[in-house]
């Protein structure tokens, strides 16, 4: 019974953040319990994040036109975040965004950014899951293999 509330906290957390429920699986569960509960959990906050983020988007932005009203001004064409986006097309597009948002960014800022220059919903999600068990593997087979403890000392 304990170790079902340790795989659904694991998932629950990393539906949240991929590095939260990685370090709680470290220390809690073995390496393939923690790897699968955090696939499965970072999984689903992909699929959540990558259907339902334009609508997030697109509810945020509506919310933001109500309250400015007659204040509101169309965005610019030419911001910084239009030519960090465009840099980032130009040299990685989707295979960087994905590699980079479990660890470096979160899942939530890379499924967003990837809707942002490509309208390929299943390409994303393939992109962002293959990610996540890269990831997966890397930390969880070396601290089965190499016995490191990532995790920032949190492993047992």
């Amino acid at each position: 019974m304990e170790l079902i509330f340790k795989v659904l906290g694991t998932v629950g957390l990393s539906i949240i953040k991929y590095l939260i429920g990685v370090t709680f699986a470290l220390k809690w569960l073995n390496p393939i319990e923690g790897f699968l509960s955090t696939t499965i959990g970072s999984g689903i906050s992909v699929l959540i994040y990558v259907y339902g983020g334009t609508e997030l988007t697109r509810f945020f932005r509506e919310r933001k036109i109500r309250r400015q009203g007659d204040k509101y001004k169309k965005p610019l064409v030419f911001t910084k975040k239009n030519r960090f986006l465009v840099k980032i097309r130009k040299n990685g597009g989707l295979p960087l965004v994905a590699f980079l948002a479990p660890v470096v960014i979160s899942l939530t800022v890379g499924c967003l950014l990837a809707i942002t220059f490509i309208h390929n919903r299943p390409k994303i999600v393939t992109y962002m899951i293959i990610s996540i068990f890269i990831w997966g593997i890397m930390i969880f087979g070396g601290k089965s293999l190499l016995g490191t403890q990532f995790g920032w000392g949190l492993a047992k």
